[in-house]
């Protein structure tokens, strides 16, 4: 099923546009894609009024993560390989 897109105008700063097309480069992705991307991910989270510093919420997320990992390999060894497993296999069916 083809998307219909509208086009609208709008303006970004100049360090705004390298860093979108930064990022599309390396998603292999256009510039427009990018846009719609960070629309869909940003727009909900400021209807819920969900203000995110990305860096400090991906500082947590790795740290507890880290920390979850050391605690499962020296308390549940043979559990280990398992979780990882789990874990990729739920990141590709639901985040894909």
């Amino acid at each position: 099923m083809a998307s219909t897109y509208k086009g609208i105008g709008v303006g970004f700063s100049s360090d705004a546009i390298e860093a979108l097309d930064a990022y599309a480069a390396a998603q292999g992705i256009t510039r427009a894609e990018a846009i719609r991307t960070s629309v869909n991910i940003g727009l909900p989270m400021l209807k819920l009024g969900i203000a995110l510093n990305g860096q400090r919420a991906l500082t947590i997320l790795e740290h507890t993560q880290l920390a979850l990992s050391l605690l499962v390999e020296r308390q549940y060894p043979e559990d280990s390989e398992e979780l990882v497993r789990a874990a990729m296999r739920n990141v590709r069916e639901h985040h894909a």
